[in-house]
C-alpha cells in the first residue's frame, strides 16, 4: 500500500468523519436543549457499559479482520480474505447476541448497583437491542477499510448520524409527554445503528458483485477455516483484552465520576449537571480535531500490515515517524484553537458558559490525547498489544486514585490534573516502545 494511498484513504476518512462530527455537534447540541443537561449526564452515564460491550464484541475483532484482510490481500490470497471476513463476523455475531440478552435481562441490576441510578435501566434495555447491529457493521467496515475502501466505511458512519438525528427530531415532534428525557436520544441511537447496518450490508453486497475479488490470484491454496481461527485468535485475544480492560477502567472512572463529584459540590443535581458538561460537552469539542488523527490510525494499520506482507520494514517506521509528527502539530493548532475561541463556541452552540471556561482549560490536552490514540493503534499494529495493554491501564489507574483522593476535595480542577498526569505518562511510555522497535515487525505467523 503506498504513501498515496494511505495519504487517500485518510482524507476520504477525515471528511466522512468531520461530516458526521459536525452533525453529532449538532445532534448535541439539539438533544442538550432538548432534554437538558442533567438528562444529557444521565444519558451519557449509559455508555460506559454500551462501550464496554462493543470493546468485548466487536472492536477487538474488527481491529484484526482488517489487519489480515490487508495481509492476505499482500499475498494475493483471496480465498483466505473471504474466509476471514465470514469467520470474523460469525464470531462477533454470535458474542454480540449473547451479550445482548445479558444486558437486557440485567438492566436494572447494572443501574442499580454499578451505575447507582435506576433511571439508567429503561436506557440499557433500549440501547442493547443495537449491540448486534453494531457488530455486524463493524465487521464489514472493517472489511472495508482493509480492501481499500474506506469511503464506503465513512459514509456509513455519516448515514448513521443522519439518521439519528432525523429519529431524534421526528420522536421530538411526537413526544406526548410534558418533559422530554433521555430514552428519546437513545432510540434514536438505536435506530440509527440499525439503519448504518442495512446500509453496510447493502453495500457489500454490491462490493462483491462488482470485483469478486479478481484483483487477487487464486492460485495461492487459501487456508484451513481452523487455521485461520488460530492465526485471528492470536491478535483477537491481546486486542480485545486491551480494549476491554481499558474500556473497563475508562467505565469505572466515568461511573464513580459523578459520586465524587457529588462529595464536592454535595448537590446531586449538579453534580450530574458538571459531568454532563465535561462528558457531554468539553470533551466531545476536544476530540473534534481527532477525526483526521482516527483516520490515520485506520489507514496505517492496513498499509503496515501490507508492508509486512511485502517485508519492506523501513515502511513501517517512516509510517511510524511521520504519524507521530503529524499528531503533535495538529494537537498544538487544536489547543491554539481552543484556547482563542473555546469560550466563545461553547457560549454560541450550547447556550453555557461553564462549558466554554473548562474547554479553554483543558484545550492543552489535544496534543496528548492525539498522540495517544495514534500511538496505541501503532502498538497494535506491530504486535506490542500487550505492552499498550499495560501502558493505558496504568494511565487510567493513575486518574481513578486521583479521581477517588482528590476529586472530593478540588472538583474539576483534580479531574483535568488527573487526564493531564494520565495522558502524559501513556504517551511517554508508547512513544518510548514504538520508536524503541528495532527488530522486524512480525504479525501474522506464516
Amino acid at each position: 500500500m503506498s504513501k498515496n494511498t494511505i495519504i487517500k484513504g485518510t482524507f476520504i476518512l477525515t471528511i466522512a468523519g468531520i461530516i458526521t462530527k459536525i452533525l453529532g455537534f449538532y445532534n448535541r447540541i439539539f438533544l442538550t436543549r432538548l432534554i437538558g443537561v442533567k438528562e444529557l449526564g444521565i444519558y451519557q452515564l449509559i455508555f460506559p457499559i454500551y462501550l464496554l460491550t462493543y470493546s468485548f464484541c466487536s472492536q477487538g475483532i474488527a481491529t484484526t479482520l482488517t489487519k489480515h484482510v490487508s495481509y492476505h490481500i499482500g499475498k494475493k490470497n483471496g480465498q483466505n480474505v473471504k474466509k476471514t471476513f465470514y469467520i470474523s463476523l460469525i464470531m462477533s455475531g454470535i458474542i454480540s447476541l449473547i451479550t445482548c440478552l445479558v444486558i437486557y435481562n440485567t438492566a436494572y441490576p447494572i443501574s442499580r448497583y454499578i451505575l447507582k441510578n435506576t433511571d439508567c435501566a429503561v436506557l440499557l434495555k433500549i440501547i442493547s437491542i443495537a449491540i448486534p447491529f453494531v457488530s455486524v457493521k463493524a465487521c464489514i467496515n472493517a472489511y472495508f477499510v482493509g480492501v481499500n475502501k474506506p469511503g464506503l466505511h465513512g459514509f456509513s458512519h455519516l448515514f448513521e448520524q443522519i439518521i439519528r438525528i432525523s429519529t431524534a427530531y421526528i420522536l421530538a415532534c411526537l413526544w406526548t409527554d410534558d418533559k422530554i428525557n433521555a430514552v428519546l436520544a437513545v432510540i434514536a441511537v438505536v435506530v440509527g445503528e440499525i439503519a448504518a447496518t442495512i446500509l453496510a450490508i447493502f453495500f457489500y453486497e454490491i462490493y462483491k458483485k462488482k470485483n469478486n475479488d479478481s484483483y487477487m490470484s487464486e492460485n495461492v491454496s487459501g487456508k484451513t477455516n481452523l487455521s485461520l481461527i488460530k492465526e485471528l485468535g492470536t491478535d483477537i485475544a491481546p486486542i480485545t483484552l486491551n480494549n476491554l480492560v481499558f474500556t473497563l477502567f475508562s467505565s469505572f472512572e466515568a461511573i464513580i465520576m459523578p459520586t465524587m463529584l457529588y462529595y464536592y459540590y454535595s448537590d446531586s443535581n449538579l453534580a450530574m449537571e458538571m459531568y454532563g458538561i465535561v462528558t457531554g460537552i468539553v470533551i466531545p469539542f476536544l476530540l473534534f480535531p481527532s477525526t483526521i488523527t482516527t483516520s490515520l490510525s485506520m489507514m496505517l494499520l492496513p498499509a503496515v500490515s501490507y508492508a509486512n506482507a511485502k517485508n519492506d520494514n523501513k515502511k513501517i517506521r517512516s509510517a511510524i515517524i511521520n504519524s507521530v509528527l503529524f499528531c503533535l502539530m495538529l494537537g498544538a493548532a487544536a489547543w491554539l484553537i481552543f484556547l482563542l475561541s473555546g469560550k466563545w463556541a461553547c457560549e454560541i452552540a450550547f447556550n453555557n458558559i461553564k462549558a466554554g471556561m473548562l474547554l479553554r482549560k483543558m484545550s492543552y490536552l489535544c496534543p496528548l490525547i492525539y498522540l495517544s490514540g495514534t500511538l496505541s493503534a501503532i502498538m497494535n499494529g506491530i504486535d506490542k498489544a500487550f505492552k499498550n495493554l499495560i501502558f493505558n491501564i496504568s494511565g487510567i489507574t493513575i486518574r481513578i486514585i486521583i479521581s477517588f483522593t482528590l476529586v472530593p476535595k478540588y472538583g474539576i480542577t483534580a479531574y483535568i490534573s488527573g487526564m493531564t498526569i494520565s495522558y502524559f505518562i501513556i504517551d511517554i511510555l508508547l512513544l518510548t516502545s514504538c520508536l524503541g522497535t528495532k527488530k522486524e515487525f512480525s504479525y501474522i505467523s506464516r
